[in-house]
């Protein structure tokens, strides 16, 4: 099969991936709780492999709304997308911006999104680095 002959995505497809796109988007808001609404309230989420598991919605607004709130600004740039199913990927730049004079460093993650989407939320969410891409901390 060529990608040209690769079947259209359904409308299902079409729904989990604007989930996922607007969930990206919504990252700049800064706001945990502005996020909820995207997000399982049983989520498994995984930072980065050989991070902690968050096990829940409560746990990712608890474990992520303050540093969120203390940053400057936070934008997700998505590169590409791609959805079966239920499992949306993405290839993104992740900017973290501490405001001047912070305590946390600016930070910025090229990195594979994965999420898996159910019934209309996130219920699994892991993002990978990208082998040899350039990770900034500083």
């Amino acid at each position: 099969m060529t990608p040209t002959d690769a079947p259209s995505n359904t409308e299902l497809e079409i729904s989990n991936e604007k989930l996922v796109n607007n969930f990206c988007r919504d990252w700049s808001l800064r706001d945990a709780e502005a996020l909820r609404p995207y997000l399982a309230e049983d989520l498994l989420y995984q930072i980065a492999p050989g991070q902690p598991l968050i096990e829940s919605r409560d746990e990712f607004e608890q474990r992520m709304g303050d540093w969120m709130k203390s940053l400057a600004s936070i934008r997700w740039e998505i590169l590409r997308s791609h959805v079966i199913g239920p499992v949306v990927l993405n290839e993104r730049i992740d900017y973290f911006n501490a405001p001047e004079g912070g305590k946390a460093p600016s930070m910025r993650f090229h990195i594979v999104g994965h999420f898996v989407v159910e019934d209309g939320v996130i219920k699994v969410w892991k993002d990978w680095p990208i082998p040899g891409a350039e990770q900034f901390i500083g």
